[in-house]
C-alpha cells in the first residue's frame, strides 16, 4: 500500500492530472461549502429579484418591461457572475495555503479585479465567438485556451491581454483533457437546467426560478473552484513552484 500524499504532494503535483483538479475542487467546495455558496449566492441575489420584480412579478405592458428590463438585467447577471467567479477564486486559495476563508477579504479581492476581468471576459468571449464562426475547432482551441484567464487576472494581477496570455501560455500541451472536462460540466449543466424545467412545468414561475437560481448558484461555485485548481495545478507543474510563491502577491 502507498504512503498518502503530504500536505506538500497535495498542494504541488508531480505532474498534471485531470482527474486529481476535480477530486481535489469538489474536495475544497465540500469543505467550505457553505461560505462559497453564500458568497455566490450573495452575489447573484440582486438580478434574481429584479427578474422576479420587473419580468414575472407584473404584468408586462411597455417596450420597456418587453426589451429593456431583460437586457439590463442579463447584463448585470453577467457582471455579478464574474464578481462571484473572482472571489471564490481567491477564497480557494486561501484554503490552499491553509489560512481561512475571510468572506469579506474574498469580496474585497473581487472588487478590486473586477474591471479587468469583465475586460478580458468580453474579449475572450469576442475571440471563441469568431472562431465559432470559423470553424468549430478554432473556437473549441480558444475556448479551452482561454481557460484560465480569471485566475490568472486574480492571482497575478494582470491586464486583460496579459491574462488571455498568461492563459494560453499555461494551458498549452494540456488542453484536451480541459476541453474533455469543460465539455462534459456544459452537458451536466445544460442537462440539469432542463430537467428543472421539465419538473417544475406546472408549477409557479417563482418556483422555476428560484430552483433555477440555486442550480446556477451551485454549479457557479464549483465552476470557480475547479478554475482556480486548474490554474494552481497548471502553474506548478510548469513552473515547479508551490502555493505560496504563486500567492504570494495576496501578501
Amino acid at each position: 500500500m502507498s504512503a498518502p500524499l503530504s500536505i506538500l504532494d497535495y498542494r504541488q503535483p508531480v505532474e498534471f492530472r485531470i482527474g486529481e483538479v476535480i477530486v481535489r475542487s469538489w474536495t475544497i467546495l465540500s469543505r467550505h461549502f457553505l461560505t462559497f455558496v453564500i458568497l455566490v449566492g450573495i452575489a447573484e441575489l440582486l438580478p434574481l429579484v429584479l427578474n422576479l420584480y420587473f419580468v414575472s412579478g407584473r404584468e408586462v405592458t411597455t417596450v420597456t418591461d418587453i426589451q429593456v428590463w431583460p437586457i439590463l438585467i442579463g447584463l448585470l447577471t453577467y457582471i455579478l457572475a464574474e464578481f462571484a467567479h473572482a472571489i471564490v477564486i481567491f477564497a480557494a486559495f486561501q484554503d490552499l495555503r491553509g489560512r481561512p476563508v475571510n468572506a469579506g477579504e474574498s469580496m474585497g479581492q473581487g472588487v478590486a479585479r473586477l474591471f479587468p476581468i469583465l475586460v478580458a471576459s468580453v474579449l475572450v468571449g469576442l475571440l471563441v465567438f469568431m472562431g465559432m464562426l470559423l470553424c468549430l475547432i478554432p473556437g473549441l482551441i480558444a475556448l479551452t485556451a482561454m481557460a484560465v484567464v480569471v485566475p490568472a487576472c486574480v492571482v497575478e494581477r494582470l491586464g486583460p491581454i496579459e491574462s488571455m496570455s498568461r492563459s494560453a501560455d499555461l494551458t498549452t500541451g494540456h488542453r484536451w483533457p480541459i476541453l474533455g472536462v469543460a465539455f462534459a460540466w456544459g452537458v451536466i449543466v445544460i442537462v440539469v437546467t432542463i430537467a428543472i424545467a421539465a419538473a417544475m412545468q406546472g408549477t409557479s414561475s417563482l418556483a422555476t426560478q428560484i430552483l433555477t437560481w440555486i442550480w446556477q448558484v451551485l454549479s457557479g461555485s464549483f465552476t470557480a473552484v475547479y478554475s482556480a485548481i486548474l490554474y494552481h495545478d497548471l502553474r506548478a507543474v510548469r513552473e515547479g513552484i508551490g502555493i505560496d510563491e504563486i500567492a504570494s502577491v495576496f501578501d
